[in-house]
């Protein structure tokens, strides 16, 4: 058998446990490494565009206010409509949360945010 980590490839030792899955401590905990690594370019991706998705939020509201306006300026800007945190229902309005906003957008082309 073969050590798992991709850099090495050496023979496993003749009667090692068959559920080693490296040839010694290095090679795990450089395997454990770079599995953390990759991990958390994921997160950091994906939080890099949440905060990109609440400046864009934060943008419209502070340009916009409560009012509703033309869904087509978020579409312009990359709205990312598939990352939310929950939705909340005020006013029989539903709205996904992102941070400290909250955007609806409604069958007449037009989207509100609300702050909270």
């Amino acid at each position: 058998m073969k050590c798992r980590y991709r850099f090495c490839g050496d023979e496993l030792p003749w009667g090692v446990n068959g559920n080693k899955r490296y040839c010694n401590d290095d090679c795990s905990d450089a395997e454990r490494l770079e599995r953390e690594r990759e991990k958390y370019s994921v997160k950091k991706a994906l939080l890099s565009e949440i905060r990109r998705i609440e400046t864009l939020l934060r943008g419209c509201y502070q340009e916009y206010g409560d009012a509703p306006f033309d869904i087509q300026i978020l579409r312009g800007l990359k709205m990312n409509w598939t990352l939310f945190s929950e939705t909340l229902v005020l006013d029989n309005i539903s709205y996904r949360i992102v941070g400290s906003f909250g955007y609806s957008a409604f069958d007449n082309d037009t989207v509100k945010i609300v702050k909270f």
